[in-house]
């Protein structure tokens, strides 16, 4: 929890907030959508990132430190940088599922 508090000592940070209305599934979707795109981005470029849901979770901190107003939900934030290749925890990988035992496909 506290590394998650220090970004991971990223040296930036993107808090990706949304406007609350209608059934937000929509919103939130597309701002997922945004942010998978983000990512991938930053890869592409070399640029490590963490997603960090759990800084949604501290909401109200993050709206008071950067003036963002009550309407406006935060989702989660991106910690990112260029990666430290000799920090332990950046040699961690974990293993992917097959495809098959994830994604259904009906024709």
């Amino acid at each position: 929890m506290v590394r998650q508090l220090g970004f991971f000592n990223a040296p930036h940070v993107a808090f990706l907030f949304m406007p609350s209305f209608g059934d937000n599934v929509r919103v939130a979707s597309d701002i997922g959508m945004y942010a998978q795109s983000l990512l991938l981005s930053l890869s592409a470029r070399g640029i490590g990132s963490v997603p960090q849901t759990f800084l949604g979770m501290n909401a109200d901190t993050v709206r008071k430190v950067l003036g963002v107003s009550d309407n406006m939900k935060l989702l989660f934030g991106i910690s990112f940088g260029y990666p430290d290749t000799e920090a332990k925890p950046n040699s961690f990988r974990m293993e992917r599922d097959p495809i098959e035992s994830n994604v259904t496909i009906h024709n």
